[in-house]
């Protein structure tokens, strides 16, 4: 893994606005260590709080929505709601995430894994997850953006994108994306003016994919 990468990951482990490339001074088995000491920290927590979380989850079906929410926006951070909506069905989470502030969900989706944001994100409106998207992206996330487009439906991910509407957005998602494949494949029924963008922000980046667009 490059220095580029191993920094990007510590920042999204870390879910840090801050300016992190100062790391990239460390030499690399040193940032390496730092990288492993963070993950195995945070496996070792998640594994101690994971019967709390249960039960969190189960609490949630008998009580409504709003009040979910806003006991979350004011006594619970995102990474407990990240945690908890491991444990439940995705549809009642998705309904609960109507109700979340578009910053907060942004965090949720840092906090929990790809493969749940995405079950989620598949079945909530693609404007809100749109407005989300733009909010990670303001930010730098573009490496989870780019794990969760890897993952999110082909029909959902053009709806977003269309919701989206900027082509520097969506080419640095698209740069991020493992799954190339995909991206050439939705690439075809975007709108020319988001395509025409995604492919010039592809070719700033030096990425050869964006011949593909």
């Amino acid at each position: 893994m490059s220095k580029d990468s191993l920094v990007e990951e510590i920042k999204e482990s870390l879910v840090t606005d801050n300016d992190l490339t100062y790391l990239r001074n460390l030499d690399e088995p040193t940032l390496e260590k730092i990288h492993k000491e963070i993950h195995d920290y945070i496996h070792r927590t998640e594994e101690l709080q994971k019967p709390v979380f249960k039960v969190m989850a189960v609490s949630t079906q008998f009580i409504p929505n709003f009040i979910i929410a806003k006991l979350a926006h004011d006594y619970l951070t995102p990474y407990i709601i990240a945690q908890v909506v491991i444990y439940m069905d995705p549809k009642a989470a998705a309904k609960i995430g109507k109700s979340l502030r578009i910053d907060y969900m942004g965090q949720v989706a840092l906090y929990a894994s790809p493969e749940i944001t995405a079950r989620i994100g598949n079945l909530m409106e693609t404007n809100i997850v749109a407005q989300v998207v733009k909010d990670l992206a303001a930010k730098n996330f573009h490496g989870k953006l780019g794990e969760l487009a890897d993952l999110l439906e082909d029909k959902v991910m053009l709806e977003i994108i269309k919701n989206v509407r900027d082509g520097k957005i969506v080419g640095n998602i698209a740069n991020s994306m493992v799954n190339q494949e995909k991206i050439i494949r939705i690439a075809q029924q975007m709108p020319g003016d988001i395509r025409s963008a995604a492919k010039a922000q592809l070719q700033t980046l030096g990425n050869p994919l964006a011949e593909k667009f």
